[in-house]
C-alpha cells in the first residue's frame, strides 16, 4: 500500500512539473510572437510596458517616451534639414533635388533655396495630417491605398506599411495615387534627415556608432556609414533597423547620398532622370540606378564608383535593387518562393533559373544588368564574397576592405591560378541545385565557394550581355550575324563558329578567348549550356563512366568525335570550343596541369602563348630522349595532338603556315589535311615542314589519323587490341593494320585508308615513325644525305642488305633496321602503288593487260610477271629488276611469304638454309600445302628463265660459271630474247656429264638437284615449257592438273614411245630429256622412286653419277637370275625402248651424224638431188653474170 501511495505522489509531481514547463513555453511563444509582429524586441518603461516610437517603430527609452507623451518641442537644428552642411558644401541625404533633372512631383523638384531649416521644416512636414500623421496607414493621403493593398499589415508598424506600399506597384492596376506617392516621398525625406533618426540610431545602435566616429550629428552620412558597415553589426536589433532604412533609401536614388551628388551630371547627360516618368510614380523605385547601370561604360568615373558601391551595398538583399525587385517579383514567386531573402540568396536563385523559358523578359533584362555590374565589381555579388571570402583573402585576389572595384574576371583567374591540380571535390551537401558540381579541382576551396564559382561561370557562358568585353568588341558581329541569339549561350557559339571560319575581328576573337579562360570552359562541359545540351546523349553513350564534372569528359568526347554514337551537333559544338582550346593551352586543363612545370623549364616563358606557341614549344620537346617532357606531360601532349587532328582549324600552326597552299590546292576540299599531304612535294617550305611534323605524329600515334580511325576502328579492336592499350602505340597499330590489310574480313574502307597513308609516307622516309627510329643512323652512315624519299632510301638500304647476303659478308645494316626494311619491302611488293617507279613505268601495261586486277595483295604485280613477253620494254626492264631483287631476298616477296606463311612458320623459321632453298627442299613434303607449292613453283619457273634471277645458282656456282661458262654469262639489262638460264645450265650439265670431277661440290649438288626438279616439273625447263605446253594441255590434261609430280614429262615420254607425239619441237625436247636421263637414275625421279628398293638391294655400294647406278639396274634387268620389282622392271623396259627410239629420231649434232642419218633415210635420193640442183644453180649464176669486180689495165695490175 505504501508503495502504491509513493507511486501516485511521483506521478502527481511529474504532472505538476510538466504543467510548469508548458506555461513557460507558452509565455516564451507569446514573447517571440510579439517580437515577430513588431520586428524588434521592445524595451519596457518603468511600469513594464513596451514603448515604440510611433514613426520609426523602434524601442525608445523612458526619457524619449515621456518626451513623446508630453509632445515636447524637438530642439532646433542649427544646420540644414537632415544634418546637411552649410555654405558651399554638398547637400546630404534627403536634401534638395536639382529641378533641371525633370523629376516628377512638386516636393522633389523644389529649388535648393526653398528648403526650410530647423523646426519650421519639421512643422511643415507635419501639416500633411493631423495627430495621425505619424501613422502612414491613417494619413489622409495613403489611407485608401493602405486599405486596397496593405490592409493585412499592422497600422502601428510604419516600416511594414511603408514597405508594403512601396512594393505594391506590380502593374497599372496597383499603382498608388499621386497624393500617396507624394506623401511617401516627403515621409522618406523627413525620415532620413529627421533628428529622431539620429536619436533612434543612437538608442538602437549605440555600440555600432563607434564604427562611424564624428557622424553622430548628421543623419544622412550616419545612415550611409551604418549601411556600409552593416556586415560588422552584431546586434540583431541594430541590423534590423539599418536593413529597414536601406530599403527605404534604395527606393529612390535622390535619397542615396553621396550617390546623388556624384551622379547628377550623368543622370542628366544619359537621360536616366526620366525613366518611365509617370505622375503616380514619384519615387522612381530604383529605375534611375538601373538605367545608369545599363550604361555603366558611359558614366563618369566618380559616378561609376558610386554606382558600384550601391551595387555592393544592395547585393545581400534583392529588395534593395528596386528595379530588379519589381521586374522579378512574379519570377521570384514562380521559381524561388521557398528561398528566404538575404545574403544574395534570391539573386542566386533567379540567376539559376535565368535560362528557363518561363523567365519573364523584364526579369531577364534586370538580371543581365545586375550580372554586368558584378562583372565590373565582384563585390556586388554578396553570395560569392561571403562563400569565397577566405579563399579570396588567402590568395590576395581582392583587398576586401576599402578597395576600388575589382573585376569578376580577375577574381576568377586568380582563384583558378591557385587551384590545386588533382583532387576533385564533390558537393553533395549543397542539394539538388549543386549535385555533382565538381568541375573545379581544389583541395582548399570550400564546397560553397566551388558551387558559386560553377554557377557564375555557367552564367557567363549563357548570356553574352553579361560580359562587358564581348559587348564592347563583338557588337558588330553580333548585330550582323548573331542577332536574336541570346539565351543559353547561342550568341557565344555563333561567334565561336564564325571564329572557325576566320570571320571574327582580332579584338572580338580575343574577347571570346578571354571569356573562355575566365569560365575555364575546358574544365567542365556543363559550363557551356549549348555543349551540355547537345552532348548529353553522346556523353551517356560514350563517356558514361566518367563523372559529369570531370575535365576528362571533354577529352573523352573529343576522342570519340568520329564514333557512330557521336551526335553530329555535339561534334560541331565540340569543334567550336576546341578551336579556342587549341590556341591557348591554359584552356586545356589536363594539359595545363600536367605540363605547367615542363613549360616553365623548357619554354622559359609562361606568357608565351599566342596562337598556340606554348603548345608548339612543348611539341618540339616531345621526342627528345634526354631533357625532354615528363611522362605525364608527354601523354597529355599526345592526347592533345590526337584531338586536334580532327580538323585543320584545330591545328593553328599548320593553318597559319599553310594559308597560301590551302588556297592554292585545297579550296574546294573538305579534308584539308589529306589534301595537303597529297600535295606534299608542291608545298611551300614552312607549310611542308608543318605537314611533315604532323604526318610524323600520325605514324607514331594512329589515333591522330581521324579518317583512318573512323574506317578502321572495328579492325583495330579485332586485330590490334594490344597496341591500343598503350597511351601511344609508336607505330605498332599501323604495322598491325598493314599486316592484316589483305585479310578476307578486312573492311574495304579501312584497307583503302591504310593504302592512302602508306602512299603519303613514301614522300619522305621520316614520315614513317618506326622506320625512321630503327634506320636513322644506318641511313646517315650508308646513304647519300640528299636522299629523302622513302623509295630512294629503301633502295639504298636494300642494296646493302642484298650485297651482304649474296657475298656472305657481315651486314653493315643493323638488325633492327633490316627488320624494318623487310617490312617495308614486303609492302612494296604487295601493292604496286607503293612502288612509284615501277607503277609509273607500267601504267599503260597495267591498263592494257591487268585492268581487272586490284593494286594490292600482289595481284597487279603478279599479273605483269605472267605477261612479261607482252610488256613494253620500259616496264619489262623495271619488272625484271624488281623480280631479281625479290629472288635474291625471297623474304621480301609478299606473294611467296603470304602463300607459304604456315610452312615458313613451322619448317623454315628454324632452318639455316635461305628461305627459297628451304621451301624448295621441302616441296615434296606431305605438310606443304598446294598454295605454297604453286607459289614456289612459279618462282622456280622465273628462275629458270634467266640465271640472273637464280641467286642460289649464282652463289654456289659463281666460280664454276666464270671458269667454264664465261661466254654464257650476261649481265646488265634484261633481255627477254636470251635464254640465259637454259644456256648456263646446259653448259654446267655438260661439264657434269663429262665424267670428270670438274664442278665444285656445291655447284654439282645444285645442278643435279636442278635436273631432278625439271624432270618433275616440265615448266622449270624453259625449252620444254615453250615447246610442249600446248601439247601437254591437249594430250596430258589429267597429268597437268597435278604439277610437280613428274606426270606431264612421263605422259609426253609415253606419247614419244608410242610415236604419237607429232609436235616436232616438243618431240625434240622430249628426246633431249630422254637422252639426259641415261646419265644416271637420279635424273629420272620417277624411275628412281620405282627402283628404290632394287637400287638398295642390288646396287648397294655403287656410286651415284656418270651412269653407274643406271648401268647396275640394266645389268640386273638382263640377268635372268635377278628378280626386280615389277614396277621397276616395267619402267626399265619402257625406258630402254624409249632410249632406242630416241636415238633413232634424235636430231644430228655433228656432220658425221648428219651423213649417217641421211644415208639411212628412205628419202636420201631426194636430199642428194636437192643438193646437186642447188650447186648447179650457183654455177649457172656465176657463168651468166660474169665477174662482179671492175676490169683493170694490165699495167695497174703489175705495179
Amino acid at each position: 500500500m505504501a508503495t502504491t501511495m509513493g507511486d501516485v505522489s511521483n506521478v502527481l509531481f511529474n504532472i505538476c512539473r510538466i504543467t510548469f514547463f508548458l506555461h513557460l513555453l507558452i509565455l516564451a511563444s507569446n514573447v517571440l510572437l510579439a517580437r515577430c509582429q513588431n520586428n524588434v524586441v521592445p524595451n519596457q518603461n518603468l511600469n513594464g510596458i513596451p514603448v515604440l516610437d510611433n514613426k520609426l517603430r523602434v524601442p525608445i527609452d523612458n526619457d524619449r517616451y515621456q518626451q513623446q507623451r508630453g509632445k515636447l518641442q524637438l530642439p532646433a537644428n542649427n544646420g540644414l534639414v537632415g544634418g546637411g552642411y552649410a555654405g558651399d558644401q554638398r547637400p546630404m541625404l534627403g536634401n534638395a533635388v536639382n529641378p533641371n533633372l525633370g523629376l516628377p512631383g512638386a516636393a522633389d523638384s523644389r529649388p535648393l533655396g526653398d528648403i526650410k531649416t530647423g523646426n519650421n521644416a519639421i512643422q511643415d512636414s507635419k501639416k500633411h495630417s493631423s495627430n495621425k500623421a505619424d501613422r502612414i496607414a491613417e494619413s489622409d493621403e495613403c489611407r485608401d491605398d493602405y486599405n486596397r493593398f496593405c490592409s493585412k499589415v499592422s497600422k502601428m508598424n510604419n516600416f511594414a506599411v511603408l514597405e508594403c506600399l512601396q512594393n505594391s506597384n506590380k502593374d497599372s492596376s496597383t499603382v498608388l495615387i499621386r497624393e500617396c506617392n507624394q506623401y511617401l516621398w516627403n515621409y522618406k525625406m523627413e525620415l532620413t534627415d529627421d533628428k529622431r533618426f539620429r536619436e533612434a540610431a543612437a538608442q538602437v545602435c549605440r555600440k555600432e556608432l563607434d564604427l562611424c566616429p564624428g557622424l553622430e550629428k548628421f543623419g544622412a552620412e550616419l545612415l550611409s556609414c551604418l549601411v556600409e558597415n552593416v556586415k560588422d553589426v552584431e546586434d540583431t536589433h541594430c541590423r534590423q533597423f539599418v536593413n529597414r532604412m536601406e530599403i527605404i533609401t534604395f527606393s529612390d536614388y535622390r535619397l542615396l547620398q553621396p550617390f546623388y551628388s556624384k551622379c547628377s551630371d550623368s543622370v542628366a547627360s544619359l537621360g536616366c532622370g526620366s525613366v518611365q516618368q509617370t505622375p503616380q510614380d514619384v519615387h522612381l523605385q530604383g529605375q534611375t540606378i538601373q538605367c545608369l547601370e545599363s550604361k555603366l561604360d558611359k558614366v563618369d568615373k566618380d559616378c561609376k564608383a558610386a554606382l558600384l558601391r550601391i551595387a555592393e551595398l544592395s547585393s545581400d538583399d534583392y529588395h534593395k535593387d528596386r528595379a530588379l525587385y519589381f521586374a522579378c517579383r512574379a519570377d521570384r514567386e514562380r521559381f524561388c518562393d521557398t528561398v528566404a531573402a538575404g545574403e544574395g540568396r534570391v539573386y542566386k536563385c533567379l540567376l539559376l533559373h535565368k535560362k528557363e523559358k518561363e523567365m519573364s523578359d523584364q526579369c531577364f533584362e534586370a538580371l543581365t544588368i545586375r550580372q554586368r555590374v558584378v562583372a565590373v565589381d565582384v563585390k556586388a555579388n554578396k553570395q560569392l564574397i561571403k562563400n569565397c571570402r577566405r579563399e579570396i583573402q588567402e590568395r590576395g585576389c581582392v583587398a576586401m576592405e576599402g578597395a576600388k572595384e575589382v573585376s569578376l574576371s580577375s577574381v576568377l583567374l586568380c582563384l583558378e591560378k591557385n587551384e590545386s591540380q588533382h583532387t576533385i571535390k564533390y558537393l553533395p551537401h549543397l542539394g539538388d541545385n549543386h549535385d555533382l558540381k565538381k568541375s573545379l579541382y581544389a583541395t582548399n576551396l570550400s564546397g560553397e565557394c566551388q558551387a558559386d564559382l560553377f554557377d557564375i561561370r555557367k552564367s557567363l557562358m549563357e548570356d553574352y550581355k553579361v560580359n562587358p568585353e564581348i559587348i564592347t568588341f563583338c557588337i558588330e558581329e553580333i548585330r550582323s550575324s548573331c542577332n536574336g541569339l541570346r539565351r543559353e549561350g547561342k550568341t557565344l557559339h555563333c561567334l565561336m563558329e564564325r571564329a572557325m571560319k576566320e570571320k571574327l575581328s582580332p579584338t572580338c576573337n580575343q574577347a571570346v578567348l578571354n571569356l573562355l579562360k575566365e569560365v575555364k570552359a575546358g574544365n567542365d562541359f556543363r559550363l557551356d549550356p549549348i555543349l551540355a545540351k547537345t552532348c548529353s546523349n553522346s556523353k551517356g553513350a560514350l563517356c558514361s563512366k566518367i563523372p559529369a564534372g570531370d575535365a576528362k569528359v571533354l577529352s573523352c568526347l573529343m576522342d570519340n568525335v568520329d564514333s557512330e554514337l557521336m551526335d553530329k551537333q555535339c561534334a560541331q559544338k565540340l569543334y567550336e570550343l576546341q578551336y579556342f582550346i587549341s590556341r591557348d593551352y591554359t584552356l586545356d586543363h589536363q594539359l595545363f596541369v600536367s605540363c605547367k612545370r615542363d613549360a616553365k623549364m623548357l619554354c622559359n616563358n609562361e606568357q608565351k602563348n599566342i596562337d598556340g606557341s606554348m603548345f608548339a614549344c612543348l611539341h618540339n620537346h616531345l621526342h627528345e630522349k634526354t631533357g625532354g617532357l615528363s611522362s605525364e606531360c608527354s601523354t597529355q601532349v599526345h592526347r592533345a595532338l590526337r584531338q586536334r587532328a580532327a580538323l585543320i582549324s584545330l591545328n593553328p600552326m599548320i593553318e597559319k603556315k599553310c594559308r597560301a597552299d590551302l588556297g592554292h590546292y585545297c579550296m574546294d576540299q573538305k579534308k584539308k589535311l589529306d589534301c595537303l599531304q597529297n600535295n606534299y612535294e608542291g608545298l611551300e617550305p614552312k607549310c611542308k615542314q608543318a605537314v611533315h611534323n604532323y604526318t610524323q605524329e600520325e605514324s607514331e600515334d594512329i589515333r591522330m589519323n581521324k579518317a583512318l580511325m573512323k574506317a578502321c576502328s572495328p579492325m583495330l579492336k579485332r586485330y590490334c587490341q594490344e597496341s591500343l592499350k598503350r597511351k601511344v602505340d609508336e607505330g605498332d597499330a599501323l604495322v598491325c593494320l598493314i599486316s592484316h590489310k589483305n585479310d578476307a574480313d578486312m573492311d574495304p574502307k579501312c584497307a583503302a585508308g591504310i593504302e592512302h597513308f602508306q602512299i603519303v609516307q613514301l614522300k619522305d622516309y621520316t614520315l614513317t615513325f618506326k622506320f625512321k627510329q630503327a634506320c636513322k643512323s644506318d641511313i646517315q652512315a650508308l646513304c647519300e644525305p640528299s636522299l629523302k624519299s622513302k623509295e630512294n632510301v629503301l633502295t639504298c638500304l636494300s642494296t646493302e642488305i642484298r650485297k651482304a647476303t649474296l657475298l656472305g659478308e657481315k651486314h653493315r645494316v643493323s638488325e633492327n633496321c633490316r627488320a624494318q626494311v623487310k617490312f617495308e619491302m614486303l609492302q612494296k611488293s604487295e601493292d604496286i602503288k607503293l612502288d612509284p617507279e615501277l607503277n609509273k613505268a607500267c601504267t599503260d601495261d597495267l591498263r592494257k593487260f591487268c585492268s581487272s586486277r586490284t593494286p594490292g595483295n600482289a595481284d597487279s604485280l603478279e599479273c605483269l610477271r605472267k605477261q612479261e613477253d607482252k610488256l613494253s620494254d620500259r616496264c619489262y626492264e623495271k619488272l625484271f629488276n624488281r623480280a631479281r631483287e625479290l629472288q635474291e631476298k625471297p623474304e621480301w616477296d609478299y606473294f611467296l611469304v603470304k602463300a607459304c606463311q604456315q610452312m615458313i612458320k613451322t619448317t623454315c623459321k628454324s632452318s639455316k638454309d635461305p628461305l627459297m632453298e628451304c621451301l624448295q627442299n621441302h616441296m615434296h613434303d606431305a605438310n606443304m600445302d598446294t598454295t605454297c607449292k604453286q607459289a614456289v613453283t612459279q618462282r622456280l619457273q622465273e628462275e629458270s628463265r634467266d640465271y640472273r634471277l637464280n641467286p642460289t645458282l649464282r652463289r654456289v656456282c659463281f666460280v664454276d660459271i666464270g671458269k667454264f661458262c664465261g661466254e654464257k654469262r650476261r649481265e646488265g639489262k634484261a633481255d627477254r630474247e636470251m635464254d640465259l638460264q637454259g644456256a648456263m645450265m646446259k653448259c654446267l650439265q655438260g661439264k657434269l656429264e663429262e665424267g670428270k670431277k670438274t664442278l665444285s661440290p656445291l655447284c654439282e649438288k645444285y645442278v643435279r638437284h636442278y635436273q631432278v626438279e625439271t624432270a618433275l616439273n616440265f615448266e622449270l625447263d624453259p625449252d620444254v615449257k615453250k615447246a610442249c605446253t600446248e601439247t601437254a594441255k591437249s594430250m596430258c590434261a589429267e597429268a597437268i592438273s597435278q604439277p610437280g609430280e613428274g606426270l606431264v614429262i612421263e605422259c609426253l615420254k609415253d606419247l614419244l614411245r608410242q610415236k604419237k607425239l607429232d609436235n616436232v619441237k616438243c618431240k625434240n625436247q622430249i628426246v633431249r630429256l630422254t637422252a639426259e636421263g641415261v646419265a644416271d637414275v637420279h635424273v629420272d625421279p620417277l624411275l628412281q622412286e620405282a627402283c628404290r628398293l632394287d637400287l638398295k638391294h642390288y646396287c648397294h655400294g655403287v656410286m651415284r653419277g656418270q651412269g653407274q647406278q643406271m648401268a647396275c639396274l640394266l645389268e640386273a634387268l638382263e640377268d635372268k637370275s635377278v628378280r626386280l620389282q615389277k614396277e621397276c622392271e616395267k619402267m626399265l623396259k619402257d625406258r630402254k625402248e624409249l632410249w632406242e627410239y630416241a636415238a633413232e629420231v634424235a636430231p644430228p649434232e655433228t656432220l658425221n651424224e648428219l651423213y649417217l642419218q641421211l644415208s639411212a633415210s628412205p628419202s636420201r635420193n631426194h636430199f642428194l638431188m636437192s643438193f646437186l640442183s642447188f650447186m648447179a644453180g650457183v654455177l649457172f649464176f656465176g657463168v651468166c653474170c660474169g665477174r662482179a669486180t671492175k676490169r683493170l689495165p694490165a699495167g695497174l695490175k703489175n705495179k
